[in-house]
């Protein structure tokens, strides 16, 4: 007799498995036992992210988005709103482990009984994930607070399939019910980069996943429905979002933006908070103004120069035209005058007339000053690599020059620029906001 094949788990996450299994037996396990306490508290408060790290790789996580929210993040995303109560529905469309819907639940009223709470909870709390291990996870954590907060060893009269039911395994943007349900949505939607989709009227090429997300819920979602989000910092301050931005303003009036840092140890992004209300699309939307520009203020740097993204591409200009004096970020000194050039390049696009500042496009909140300077000076023209922005004053002055590179190097200009954009690289848009004036 031959033997049966046994079914195999294709999961990306199968070795969570053992994890899960784990919260399982916790969820069981009387509250009397010593250190249960501690164990539920960990479970809660950042390990299910640990042990995540711990089993599948960055490249994996990356791919399939899986980056937990983590217990400050998302308590500080649910302090944007304390408008709701016993007839909330919340749902989360990629709940992962429910570090989100934990948020809320800390917040919600118990039930006489253990039993009470989890049909109370199971009608409020829904949620979406296409990993089994992760849904089987959010709910058993749940299960976990709840046990947690009545300090009671009740056994569980519940089923695995009567334990909120409304958290599933299943393509969370599809589930048109769950959106028409929900009177707040919460996101911490996938970061990764994906094409733009057909006939999207916002953006083309590719884009950050998250923005494309948070369009989409917002689309199905019915008016009056408030959203929470947590979102890439780029969707916020990028130059090339001015699009999105605008069309979450024709699709919601936007309540709370807040820049939060980096999402945790493991995720090398910048993200802030997003709180907003869908109602009917609107052709004029209001203004709002998403990156808190310093205000009043008399005049900018834009205002006395013109701002531009160096012109050379290289490994992918070709090296033609004019022999070029050549300046890149690994060849001029920050805070200095530069009048000698160690590098030259054919080029035939566009060089620059000295005098004008230069600055390092490559920036992030921890840098001890981001707007890193340098003056360029001389009499012959400059080509200038892509990761600097030039800064060509108006009054073609090396004072000015001057002027510039000196406040840039100061604590006020950092301050505004944190506020006005956490993302990796700096914009033109950003950079010319920068209060400025040489008096």
């Amino acid at each position: 007799m031959k033997d049966v094949p046994t079914k195999v788990n294709h999961s990306p996450f199968r070795g969570y498995s053992g994890y899960i299994s784990s919260l399982k037996r916790l969820s069981v396990e009387s509250h009397r036992v010593a250190g249960w306490d501690t164990r539920v508290d960990a479970a809660l408060n950042g390990q299910a992210s640990v042990e995540l790290r711990r089993v599948a790789p960055l490249e994996t996580r990356r791919k399939f988005g899986a980056f937990f929210t983590g217990t400050d993040l998302g308590s500080q995303l649910i302090d944007c709103d304390s408008r709701f109560g016993p007839n909330s529905i919340f749902y989360d469309p990629s709940c992962g482990m429910g570090d989100l819907l934990i948020a809320v639940a800390r917040r919600l009223r118990l039930g006489k009984s253990l039993a009470d709470t989890l049909r109370l909870w199971g009608r409020q709390l829904t949620g979406t994930d296409l990993h089994r291990e992760f849904i089987q996870g959010a709910r058993t954590r749940l299960v976990l607070l709840a046990r947690q907060r009545h300090r009671t060893d009740e056994a569980l009269r519940l089923s695995d399939s009567d334990l909120f039911p409304g958290i599933r395994v299943s393509d969370g943007l599809k589930e048109e019910a769950l959106f028409s349900c929900a009177t707040h949505l919460l996101l911490n939607p996938p970061f990764g980069k994906v094409a733009a989709p057909a006939g999207c009227s916002w953006a083309s090429g590719r884009m950050t996943e998250a923005a494309a997300f948070v369009i989409t819920a917002l689309e199905r979602a019915k008016p009056g429905t408030r959203m929470l989000a947590i979102l890439p910092e780029v969707l916020r301050s990028g130059s090339f979002s001015e699009h999105w931005r605008r069309r979450i303003s024709q699709l919601a009036d936007v309540e709370i933006v807040q820049p939060y840092g980096m999402f945790d140890d493991s995720a090398d992004v910048d993200v802030f908070l997003l709180r907003l209300t869908r109602r009917v699309e609107a052709e004029c939307p209001p203004l709002y103004l998403w990156t808190n520009s310093a205000a009043p203020r008399t005049s900018t740097v834009g205002d006395f120069f013109t701002v531009h993204v160096g012109r050379v591409v290289p490994h992918r200009d070709e090296e033609t035209g004019p022999l070029r004096r050549y300046i890149h970020p690994r060849n001029i000194p920050m805070w200095k005058e530069v009048t000698r050039f160690t590098e030259k390049r054919r080029h035939e696009g566009l060089a620059y007339q000295p005098p004008f500042v230069v600055l390092r496009r490559t920036s992030r909140p921890s840098h001890p000053y981001r707007a890193a300077a340098t003056v360029i000076l001389g009499t012959k023209p400059v080509a200038v690599e892509n990761h600097l922005i030039v800064c060509e004053p108006r009054n073609k002055s090396a004072d000015t020059c001057r002027v510039l590179m000196e406040k840039l190097h100061t604590k006020r200009v950092n301050e505004f620029l944190n506020q006005r954009i956490r993302c990796r690289h700096l914009t033109v848009g950003a950079v010319a906001d920068i209060p400025f004036s040489i008096l």
